[in-house]
């Protein structure tokens, strides 16, 4: 079964000063071998504010909160 992992947080703003506190989650995934059973691999990851908001990646800095169409900036 697939674990997800918080890995990151940081707040970004819109140009009119919202802000919005951005967690990004890594999925791993089991790969285990009978010489390593406990391996995992790195999966995808995704991105949501703190209000479960879903977020798009448009760039290192700028992104886009997907359910109320803002362009956002890491500050």
């Amino acid at each position: 079964m697939n674990r997800t992992v918080e890995i990151d947080r940081f707040i970004a703003k819109t140009d009119t000063g919202k802000e919005y506190t951005i967690l990004v989650y890594q999925e791993f995934i089991p790969a285990g071998s009978f010489d390593n059973p406990q391996a995992e691999i790195e999966g995808l990851k995704s991105l949501s504010t703190s209000t479960g908001l879903h977020v798009n990646y448009i760039d290192s800095k700028t992104f886009k909160v997907v359910e109320t169409n803002e362009i956002i900036r890491k500050v």
